[in-house]
């Protein structure tokens, strides 16, 4: 869960809203689909409920009008005169039997004749063992007289009464179901004498809808009130005893057994039920036909949403996008960038304005720091130059007070003639930057001064490559190094002897200046003291050396500079890197300073 967090966190403002735009649409359908298909299920499982208790209130009405007008037939014969007259014979000898089986045969012929689903009656005598038949076919292709007893044993009582009702195939060469009716025939004289049995047969149109109903989701019986089932489409059920008599105990009603529905009718008046049941599955099969249809639907609008959405958001966020791949392209340094305000449309045309008018204003405000950069460092390293104070002015002053006091030398002449080329490099007519030969005669007119002051006690060797000649190096950078060399190397030194050396070759683009002394020297430990701290304000660090790394540092760069280390003869040499610069180039870099 939380890798897709991150993931997601990552996506684009545009992708982000594809997503959520889709996810709001599917939620919306997916909740339309089931309150669809929840509606669709209720109204189809109800509407298959009432079609179901139509048809059984359908086939329980027609039933208890068949099962009535059987009745109202039985009750008839059963007191007919005749049918009791032709009871009362006990003789098939006697006149009056013959005339009793003529009028009584006449009168099942006319029940025969006034009923088309009634296929035989019979009238059985038991004192005679005698028995009538009127049918639509021979009495041995019914069968009626064989197989009445054990049908009529089988039979139930269809009301609280003796009348008994059966539906086999007991009858007809068992070639077809029928309903077989048998009413006790008892005398009209004489209480509880039975004196015969009515058998009817019936070809009835109910039962036999049920029989032939084709097998499928919805099954049809009619059922008992013992549970017999007395007809089923499945004809080997007939006779069988169903498993939920104790559910049927209203008059009608609903229940669910073993994944089926079940809705009953009572046949009002009669001891039978008509019992249809259908699977539950086949109620929602409509559903799922209509449910895999909306999905579909649902599958094809989530594609077009979802091809529509993304078309339409990254149209509206395509100004967005200009702008954060300007940004991105500021971030990487391009502040030139600008964002074309005619691409971006009515609603982001202000949005494209304050990104321009935002860039020229850092621009503005970026040269404006760049200046006042400019101007510090200026200031600084005009500052620093202006710091190198010659102080051994008053010194020199000095010495050429006490020449003159004495008598008159040419040493004082030449130490003023030195004294003078000194002062006229260090002014340089107001020129920061000059070339590394007159650095090199100022340094040689510093010697002969420092000579003339301490009796000789300085050797030197000067060396000048003619590629870099016209090198241009701050004014007043080689010699404050060398005054160092002389005042911490060779004056402290046993003897207070020694000799400097300076040489300066080309190499490529870079100069490469070099002071080597043979003073005292110091330990590596100072020697990297010094290196590290040559462009960090220290106090306990020299001045001098450190104004003068910081100059070339100001002007050049931080790869130019000094750098110092111990040599072979005891002393210590400084290494100082300069860029190889003409005249021209100088007064090029002056120019861009003075314009910043």
């Amino acid at each position: 869960m939380k890798r897709w967090k991150e993931r997601i966190s990552r996506w684009k403002f545009d992708r982000k809203m594809q997503a959520l735009i889709i996810m709001s649409i599917t939620f919306t359908t997916l909740i339309v689909l089931v309150i669809s298909t929840v509606s669709s299920v209720t109204s189809l499982k109800t509407k298959s409920i009432e079609l179901l208790q139509d048809k059984n209130a359908s086939l329980a009405e027609n039933y208890q009008n068949m099962l009535e007008e059987y009745k109202a037939m039985s009750i008839a014969l059963v007191i007919d005169q005749s049918v009791q007259r032709y009871l009362r014979c006990q003789d098939k000898q006697n006149v009056e039997y013959a005339q009793a089986v003529v009028e009584a045969n006449n009168v099942l012929s006319s029940s025969l004749n006034m009923s088309a689903d009634l296929n035989f009656i019979a009238v059985v005598s038991y004192q005679m063992e005698d028995y009538l038949y009127r049918g639509k076919m021979a009495i041995s292709a019914s069968d009626s007289q064989q197989a009445y007893e054990q049908d009529f044993r089988q039979s139930k009582n269809g009301q609280n009464s003796t009348l008994k009702i059966g539906f086999s195939n007991a009858y007809l060469k068992g070639k077809q179901y029928t309903v077989n009716v048998y009413f006790p025939i008892y005398s009209l004289e004489r209480v509880m004498e039975e004196r015969g049995l009515l058998c009817m047969n019936y070809s009835n149109p109910v039962l036999n809808q049920i029989i032939n109903e084709e097998e499928g989701g919805q099954r049809t019986k009619v059922v008992d009130t013992d549970g017999g089932v007395v007809a089923a489409g499945d004809i080997e059920e007939i006779g069988t005893t169903v498993d939920y008599i104790d559910s049927l105990i209203k008059e009608q009603g609903i229940f669910k057994q073993k994944g089926r529905i079940y809705i009953y009718q009572k046949v009002r008046g009669w001891n039978f039920y008509i019992v249809s049941s259908i699977a539950s599955i086949e109620l929602y099969r409509p559903s799922i036909r209509t449910i895999s249809l909306m999905i579909w639907i649902l599958l094809i609008l989530i594609v077009v949403s979802y091809m529509v959405v993304k078309r339409v958001i990254r149209r509206v966020y395509h100004p967005l996008d200009n702008v954060v791949r300007k940004m991105d392209d500021v971030a990487s340094g391009a502040l030139s960038v600008r964002i074309d305000e005619g691409v971006m449309g009515e609603d982001f045309v202000k949005l494209a304005t304050g990104f321009n008018s935002m860039m020229e204003e850092i621009l503005v405000l970026m040269e404006q720091v760049k200046q006042e950069q400019h101007q510090i460092e200026q200031i600084r390293f005009n500052s620093l130059q202006s710091q190198i104070q010659p102080h051994f002015l008053y010194n020199t002053l000095d010495c050429i007070h006490w020449q003159a006091v004495s008598d008159g030398n040419q040493e004082i002449s030449t130490l003023v003639k030195a004294l003078a080329r000194y002062y006229r490099i260090c002014l340089s007519k107001g020129h920061d930057v000059i070339s590394l030969e007159m650095e090199m005669e100022h340094v040689r007119n510093y010697l002969i001064i420092q000579n003339m002051r301490y009796d000789h006690i300085i050797g030197s060797e000067i060396t000048l490559g003619k590629g870099c000649r016209d090198a241009m190096i701050p004014k007043l950078t080689l010699q404050p190094l060398v005054e160092n060399s002389i005042y911490h190397g060779i004056k402290v030194r046993d003897g207070k002897e020694g000799s400097i050396s300076l040489t300066a070759r080309r190499e490529g683009d870079i100069v490469e200046i070099i002071l080597a002394d043979t003073g005292t020297g110091m330990a590596q430990r100072q020697i990297d003291e010094m290196n590290q701290h040559l462009s960090e304000y220290d106090e306990s660090f020299g001045y001098g050396v450190r104004n003068v790394n910081k100059r070339i540092e100001l002007l050049y760069g931080a790869e130019y500079g000094l750098h110092y280390l111990r040599n072979v003869s005891g002393g210590v040499t400084v290494e100082i890197r300069i860029p190889y610069v003409t005249k021209i180039q100088e007064e090029k870099i002056q120019g861009e300073i003075i314009n910043v």
